[in-house]
């Protein structure tokens, strides 16, 4: 495969799973806070938090890309390169759509249950959190991995 084209499918896993990912748990985890909140408005700003860690898995994945573009003429000028590129991009964008989806589940199950017993809402969100941090691993290699690009490794 070319490298061009390797190195630019990192970029496009890494910002497009892990944004279109935020975009589903906030959307799963938006709308049972509005509904949660109609019920129980003093619930609202802790179910709120979801839809937060979901966006921030789309800057993860933002990151991601703006890192491997920075990288982008030593995707284009080496093989090795570029297959590094494209794996980082695919971890961060795996674990971002991944962890997004824990979110929008997670998360519309806090607004629910909150909705019944408020005062579990603060240790329901603990299985937000879990999930958000899925993506905050994938990222760290995401990092890990570009930093090895362009580095030469001794035979």
């Amino acid at each position: 495969m070319d490298p061009t084209l390797m190195g630019m499918l990192g970029i496009v896993f890494a910002s497009c799973a892990s944004i279109g990912g935020a975009a589903y748990g906030i959307i799963t985890a938006g709308v049972s806070m509005a509904g949660a909140g109609t019920e129980r408005p003093e619930i609202v700003t802790k179910a709120l938090l979801a839809v937060v860690l979901a966006e921030a898995i789309g800057i993860y994945g933002l990151l991601t890309s703006v890192m491997l573009i920075t990288k982008m003429d030593v995707l284009i000028a080496s093989y090795d390169a570029a297959v590094k590129g494209f794996f980082a991009g695919l971890i961060m964008g795996i674990c971002g759509l991944v962890a997004a989806l824990a979110i929008g589940y997670t998360g519309s199950a806090m607004a629910g249950a909150g909705t019944e017993r408020p005062e579990i809402v603060t240790k329901v969100l603990l299985s937000v959190v879990l999930a958000e941090a899925l993506a905050i691993y994938g990222l760290l290699i995401s990092i890990m991995v570009i930093n090895t690009i362009g580095v030469a490794v001794p035979h």
